[in-house]
């Protein structure tokens, strides 16, 4: 910091030299990922995505939807005393509003914090060409312009690097320019304005030493632009150019349009801004807009309640996907981003992934959400570049990518691997090419590795999840049915006998019946060897500690009424929402109910609410207040109120975030409001979209209806005239069974199945759940060996044998139904 200062001091006097000092410049940071707009053309010809907050522009994507091109752009502001110089981005209060309600074009009015200026901006790109539009009108709220300088200050980090980037200034076709070029692939952007630079007064320099904010800001000596570097090169640079206003002296404001293009190198950069800035901006925003209302147009409006939450939802996820491949990232950001970047981040990681990357279960979630507003084509876009560049020779799929298919990180997620197979059942894909190369893979890979997973949806522990397994279960079924219309019975016979026996067993490997919470009968959030009672500790990432493993608990349970695996008043369900709403449910007044992920989840920002360091405390997330509104659904209710909740989540542009802060936010910070993690991630934005949807139509709209059909429409429902009752169809060895009881013990607090096979050998006793029903019931894998099993009842102190004078009462695989 003494460096700079002195530097500053030396340098108080205009100073014009070729190469700016400093390199290769301070450690790249990003933007922050509080997005208030984001935006892209409504077509396939423009490959530029832009983002933003505090009211001005954060990254911007070139050319691709993973690949950030900038870090941020803003003015700064002074006065012509030079007694000051304000930082937009700091200080103003920014008003964000939709240029249009059904596209993502923009009105930004951002208002000085003195009073003295006002700076309005409508933002979208050239739906022709690969630029980004700022059209801007500079006010005087005092006096006129002749008492202001204003400046344009721009970091570049082409091709997703902030380490090397070239910068310098040029003139074509008469138009002063900024070039920044990434040193190594040469791809560039070209900065342009309609409103003329002030001659000689342009600037590239090396961030934290010789660039435009340290000239203005970083030493407060005289308020007065005095470096003008003609280049900085090969490293994290900044640009900035100050503009003539003087042809606008006595007035109180100036419009004019500022125009950033991108190219594969810097004469088409070049070329491409110029051409824009040429071009009817007007008409440019009427067709930008246009092609965005059509989109929405042909979306489906579920009776008029789509509203504009929804429908930004859906242009935010449409343009989450990246126009040449298809694939859709989770989100438009880094998390953090300006804290969380290179070897300068507490975790001394390089992060040039964040969010902007491919994972297939956020993909799954958000094209579900597409085909159900209507928008198939998209989906099946995605699932394409799911198979062929995200798919591994063995049959699984990456846990994420870029968009090129490059792995960022590795871990196996079973969940990933299943919702490729549902999303290609969802869209009919099922002809023999995509069956045999790609569905057929994936459910033996399924069949052989399942259902323990190495990370769960959380991608943090290893074990059983019942999140997981429902989601592996659902990808079977659906393979069956694609398999049985390829004529491959064999495998269609392997695919459901494997699903039937895990729909049984799930609740064996995850749900433990010797809790610390409630009545101590629950899922789990995780269970590492599938024996939910032995207390085995979890080890929680993020520095969330370490825990009997029946201590912790999320919603993951929910995705088993998801995908139509468990029907919505299955009593362990039942019995687990009361344990999740009692550790981990809190209501945020004015706005609804929310849930954190799990118990001492550390994925979030520290107590301070200073950004994640690699430990802080998780906060509750909007996409649980979504899947529980489905729950409800599923139950034959309603879920107007968590629609409420979900728009309440939402920031005032209608983005929904990860995550939301809890009634314990630190000062400063709102409950209810967006944290600093992620905002909007594409997955909430695509629940919103479903719940509406479901809504509307009384049932689960994003559902696998075969799955459902399979387990909950045809589900066996005991007798009511038996004490004790069972499916004969899986009297089976191998095979799970359920046994029904409603004998005299039947109002017992609790019950056990004491069961053993052939003349009580390997007994065991196995806690029974009550269902609404009065029955009580509980699963059992039948032995491979054996031909007869034997069972009775007891409470703990009494015993029934189902009618018999011993504890030989016999169930034979053999028997027919009695």
């Amino acid at each position: 910091m003494t460096l700079v200062i002195l530097t500053k001091v030396l340098f108080s006097v205009a100073i014009t030299k070729d190469e700016a000092f400093g390199y290769p410049g301070s450690c790249p940071i990003w933007s922050p990922s509080t997005l208030t707009f984001l935006g892209t053309a409504q077509n396939t010809t423009s490959q530029v995505w832009f983002t933003g907050f505090n009211g001005i522009i954060g990254e911007v994507f070139y050319p691709s939807v993973d690949k950030a091109a900038t870090v941020d752009w803003q003015f700064l502001v002074g006065d012509a005393a030079k007694s000051w110089v304000d930082e937009e981005k700091q200080d103003t209060t920014s008003q964000v509003n939709l240029n249009n309600t059904r596209s993502l074009s923009w009105n930004i009015t951002n208002k000085a914090k003195n009073g003295k200026y006002q700076i309005q901006k409508t933002i979208f790109t050239d739906p022709n060409r690969n630029t980004l539009i700022q059209q801007v009108t500079f006010a005087a709220l005092r006096g006129t312009l002749d008492n202001f300088k204003l400046y344009t200050l721009y970091h570049p980090a082409i091709g997703n690097d902030g380490k090397s980037t070239t910068g310098y200034n040029t003139s074509y076709n008469g138009i002063g320019m900024l070039i920044a070029k990434n040193s190594t692939n040469g791809m560039a952007s070209a900065l342009a304005s309609s409103l003329n630079f002030k001659k000689g007064m342009i600037s590239s320099g090396f961030v934290g030493h010789s660039d435009g904010w340290q000239d203005l800001k970083g030493g407060k000596i005289d308020n007065t632009m005095n470096w003008t570097y003609k280049s900085a090169t090969n490293g994290n640079i900044a640009q900035m150019a100050m503009f003539d206003l003087s042809p606008y002296a006595n007035q109180k404001s100036v419009t004019f349009n500022l125009v950033l293009g991108f190219g594969n190198n810097e004469t088409n950069a070049k070329k491409v801004a110029a051409e824009t800035l040429n071009d009817n901006v007007p008409n440019m925003l009427s067709t930008y807009n246009a092609q965005w209302n059509s989109y929405t147009n042909n979306l489906n409006n579920f009776g008029g309640t789509a509203d504009t939450q929804y429908y930004v939802a859906a242009m935010a996820l449409k343009a989450a996907t990246d126009k040449t491949s298809g694939a859709m990232v989770a989100g438009l950001g880094n998390p953090w981003g300006n804290s969380n970047y290179s070897i300068c981040n507490p975790l001394g990681i390089e992060m040039q992934g964040g969010y902007h990357l491919i994972w297939p279960r956020d993909l799954y979630k958000t094209a579900s959400a597409l085909i159900v507003a209507g928008d198939s084509a998209t989906a099946s876009k995605a699932l394409d570049w799911l198979l062929t560049t995200m798919q591994q020779p063995d049959g699984h799929f990456l846990q994420n990518a870029f968009v090129d298919g490059t792995p960022y990180w590795t871990g196996i997620q079973m969940d990933e691997t299943a919702f490729p197979i549902i999303l290609a059942w969802k869209l009919g894909r099922n002809d023999s090419t995509t069956y045999t190369n790609h569905i057929k893979r994936a459910a033996d890979y399924i069949v052989k590795n399942g259902p323990w997973t190495q990370q769960e949806r959380w991608e943090e522990n290893a074990g059983y999840s019942p999140g997981t397994i429902a989601s592996e279960i659902a990808a079977l079924v659906c393979a069956a049915d694609i398999a049985k219309v390829n004529g491959d019975t064999t495998s269609q016979t392997n695919y459901l006998a494997k699903a039937d026996y895990w729909q049984g067993m799930v609740e064996n490997w995850t749900f433990t019946t010797s809790g610390s919470i409630g009545n101590g009968k629950y899922f789990q959030r995780i269970d590492d060897n599938g024996n939910p009672n032995d207390g085995h500790i979890l080890n929680i990432s993020n520095g969330g500690g370490s825990y009997d493993e029946r201590s912790i608990v999320d919603s993951s349970f929910l995705e088993l009424v998801r995908h139509g695996v468990k029907p919505g008043n299955n009593p362990y369900i039942l019995s687990s929402i009361a344990a999740i709403d009692s550790i981990i449910k809190q209501t945020i007044p004015g706005k609804g109910d929310g849930w954190f992920r799990y118990n001492h989840d550390g994925y979030g920002e520290t107590s301070t609410g200073a950004d994640y360091t690699g430990a802080g405390i998780g906060r509750l997330w909007p996409i649980f207040t979504g899947e529980r509104g489905h729950l409800v659904i599923a139950s034959g209710g309603n879920a107007d109120s968590y629609l409420a909740t979900m728009r309440a989540f939402a920031n005032s542009s209608y983005m929904i975030s990860e995550q939301v802060w809890d009634l314990n936010a630190p000062s400063g910070f709102t409950p209810g409001t967006p944290t600093k993690s992620m905002t909007p991630l594409s997955w909430s934005m695509g629940e919103y979209i479903t719940l509406l949807a479901s809504n509307y139509t009384g049932k689960i709209m994003d559902m696998p209806e075969i799955v459902y059909q399979r387990y909950v429409s045809n589900l066996y429902k005991p007798h009511q005239d038996k004490t004790v009752d069972y499916n004969q169809a899986f009297v089976q060895p191998g095979k799970a069974l359920t046994i029904y009881y409603k004998g005299f013990l039947a109002s017992s607090e609790q019950l056990n199945l004491h069961w053993g096979r052939d003349n009580w050998q390997s007994v065991t006793d196995k806690p029974m759940l009550k269902r609404n029903d009065g029955f009580w019931e509980a699963t059992i894998a039948i032995p491979l060996s054996g031909t007869a099993l034997n069972f009775a009842f007891t409470d703990g102190n009494n015993w029934d044998n189902n009618g018999g004078s011993n504890l030989n009462k016999t169930l034979s695989p053999v028997f027919s139904r009695r």
